[in-house]
């Protein structure tokens, strides 16, 4: 555990030149044959650790893949053993809040243009109705699931003959004021735009045209995607916390750090101090959920509202006492890509007793409502100290 193994570690990060490349189906990633469902965050050690909206999202992948019929039967065929579940961090994947992925869903690539055998992936951002990332049973669910990986995938795919940079939209949607995990508005426009100025398949009904208009937040899995690759080129430099992997399946939290690849360190999943829509008085949050934390861990989102202002005004009374001090804390250094301070050292994080802001959506807990709010969670310092003492 040293300075100098971060530095190495962080170096490796900071060398990415992350690029949008491809769409691919989860069935075509190694180790992923037969009957899999991915979910966010740590792996579960018991399926009745599973919260409510996951299992929905777990039983309307199942149904989509033509697996079950209806999610109780889905439910049943899980309970049994017959689908495997796996974190999706651990097949190089990341998925918001409660959603599921199967082997059709289809996947946003980013890989490297330094090393482009580097690569990480996200499902397509579902749009902001008929989500499995709300964790809701709905009959119209997979149809749109359906749709999303054939014709939106293949929309996608047809203008990706050449690899999109993403570090200048990445810079520009900051400038903007996103911070690009709660806020993506102005980078989801500039993907989209630039995917719309290239040539590929046409869009004869303007259906595809209207979903990605009507969809705000189609940039955050590109942005999942776009961490996720960058952290793991961390992965084996010894003696290192630099964070690589960090989510949360709504029973737990875990991160993995690059001198340990493939050991997830855990515990409890954290709170969300956030705000109950005056709509859903009375339902009670999901603890945190969801793969996007990486993203703060990286140093957006939560470790961004200096560039921000929107998103911190918005979460003015949730945020931690010291929260404009936090980034500086727990963050390595200052990342190219980014043009601002970023990477997670959980060394350094457990030293100052702080560990990074987490913005989440709330998700309501019986897996009925779906979003019912938003909010911050603040990973402690005891948290990240676990890292040094599993070392």
């Amino acid at each position: 555990m040293t300075d100098q193994a971060d530095r190495a570690a962080f170096l490796r990060v900071d060398a990415t030149r992350p690029q949008l490349s491809a769409i691919r189906h989860l069935r075509e990633l190694p180790g992923l044959n037969g009957r899999v469902l991915l979910h966010a965050g740590p792996p579960f050690a018991d399926l009745g650790d599973i919260p409510v909206p996951v299992m929905n999202s777990l039983c309307i992948a199942c149904v989509r893949e033509g697996w079950a019929t209806d999610p109780a039967a889905a439910r049943a065929l899980i309970a049994s053993g017959a689908i495997g579940l796996a974190p999706a961090q651990d097949h190089r994947v990341l998925v918001p809040l409660a959603g599921a992925v199967g082997p059709s869903s289809a996947l946003l690539e980013v890989s490297d243009a330094a090393n482009p055998t580097a690569r990480c992936y996200s499902p397509l951002n579902e749009g902001m109705t008929l989500c499995t990332r709300l964790g809701i049973l709905h009959p119209d669910l997979p149809a749109h699931l359906r749709w999303l990986d054939t014709a939106v995938a293949g929309w996608v795919a047809s203008r990706l003959s050449r690899p999109l940079p993403l570090q200048e939209l990445l810079r520009d949607a900051l400038a903007a004021g996103d911070d690009c995990h709660s806020r993506t508005m102005h980078g989801s426009a500039a993907i989209v735009a630039a995917l719309g100025s290239r040539p590929g398949d046409p869009d004869p009904d303007g259906r595809i045209a209207a979903f990605l208009d009507a969809s705000p937040a189609f940039a955050l899995n590109v942005w999942m995607a776009m961490c996720g690759l960058m952290a793991a080129a961390a992965e084996g430099v010894a003696g290192s916390g630099i964070v690589t992997r960090a989510g949360g399946n709504g029973h737990s939290f875990g991160y993995q750090v690059a001198a340990r690849p493939g050991e997830w360190i855990v515990a409890p999943a954290a709170a969300i101090n956030g705000r109950i829509e005056a709509a859903h008085t009375g339902r009670r949050a999901a603890p945190a959920l969801g793969d996007s934390a990486l993203v703060d861990f990286m140093g957006l989102g939560g470790q961004a509202l200096d560039a921000a202002p929107a998103v911190r005004a918005a979460m003015e009374g949730l945020l931690p006492r010291d929260a404009a001090d936090r980034p500086a804390a727990v963050l390595h250094g200052h990342v190219e890509v980014f043009g601002r301070p970023g990477v997670t050292s959980a060394h350094k994080a457990a030293a100052a007793g702080v560990g990074p802001m987490v913005l989440l959506g709330m998700i309501d807990a019986a897996g009925e409502a779906g979003r019912i709010g938003g909010g911050c969670a603040a990973i402690d310092g005891q948290t990240m100290a676990l890292a040094q003492e599993a070392a």
